[in-house]
């Protein structure tokens, strides 16, 4: 338990995985570890902000358990392997969930507060930051992704959005 003087307010840096830190090499999905690159100027922008006092905390979709595409084991391996990636990992936590209410696969298959554009993986950090005397600064808090389940989580936790494509200054894909 920590006393009310141990807490410490910072603001978060959320960050979606897929399309927004990481991406495949062969164009399409991550099928195994070797398909797994980072965007250049990733590493370089997040340890910005962390130096800044922001927690850069991850948050990803990984449905394809729920269809039976992979295993829960095998999307730990490829989050490790996208850490691994950076010379110094930035990341403070990243949150994964694996369900699709349209999936095949117990017990992953069904409709779960966790999956975006629902707020559960937030709401997992912040009970995981509180637990170690933190308390996230919502008001000051960022949420970068690419997709519009990114947009619509930042929008539901009433965070600030900002594309990938805005915040690392990348160029538009067709």
């Amino acid at each position: 338990m920590h006393s009310n003087s141990d807490y410490k307010l910072q603001p978060a840096l959320f960050l979606d995985f897929d399309g927004t830190i990481r991406h495949s090499k062969n164009g399409k999905f991550i099928n195994k570890i070797e398909d797994i690159a980072l965007f250049p100027d990733v590493e370089e922008k997040l340890w910005e902000y962390r130096n800044n006092g922001y927690l850069i905390l991850g948050i990803t979709n990984q449905g394809g358990v729920a269809f039976g595409y992979k295993k829960p084991d095998a999307m730990l391996k490829e989050l490790q392997a996208t850490l691994d990636l950076f010379q110094e990992n930035p990341f403070h936590d990243v949150k994964s969930s694996y369900h699709h209410e349209k999936g095949r696969i117990e017990p992953y298959n069904h409709r779960s507060l966790l999956r975006k554009p629902d707020i559960g993986m937030l709401v997992q950090c912040e009970i995981d930051c509180f637990s170690q005397g933190i308390i996230i600064d919502w008001d000051n808090s960022l949420f970068v992704g690419d997709r519009p389940e990114d947009e619509e989580c930042a929008r539901r936790a009433n965070i600030q959005f900002i594309s990938a494509e805005v915040f690392f200054n990348r160029e538009p894909e067709n």
